[in-house]
């Protein structure tokens, strides 16, 4: 019995150390679906930090341009590039969602004035974590 325990402890240990690099592994298995969920809080027009999407370039106030399709309203997915360009990318310390598709001058002025545009607000990452769980209990079962 005295043996078990500073095994015990040794797979506890390697379990604290690996533990973040397990989530970070799963969390990339997902990178579509957390593109997915930052794409749906702009239609809802969400940002990240839960509040309404905002634009703080006064040029732009929420409009790309006069008369802009029937809304006058920018859509960001009308063109396509945009949607296209989204991408995920999960390190060990940070998920980070942007947009190879913002092009540039004027177009690239507009999605520089929304700071909360990319991102989980808390209910995507309740979402994202829902979707996790299950690996990551099981990689913990295995573990313990």
């Amino acid at each position: 019995m005295a043996n078990r325990i500073p095994q015990k402890i040794k797979r506890l240990e390697l379990l604290r150390d690996n533990l973040q690099l397990e989530t970070s592994r799963i969390i990339k298995k997902y990178n579509k679906e957390v593109v997915r969920l930052n794409y749906n809080q702009m239609i809802d027009d969400y940002g990240s930090d839960g509040k309404d999407l905002f634009n703080a370039n006064r040029n732009f106030s929420g409009l790309y341009r006069k008369g802009y399709r029937k809304t006058g309203r920018y859509d960001f997915f009308e063109t396509g590039a945009f949607k296209r360009g989204l991408f995920a990318n999960v390190t060990k310390n940070s998920i980070e969602v942007d947009s190879k598709g913002k092009g540039s001058g004027e177009k690239s002025l507009f999605f520089a004035g929304y700071t909360n545009l990319f991102g989980l607000n808390d209910d995507s990452m309740k979402k994202l974590r829902d979707l996790i769980m299950p690996e990551l209990k099981k990689y913990l079962k295995s573990k313990l």
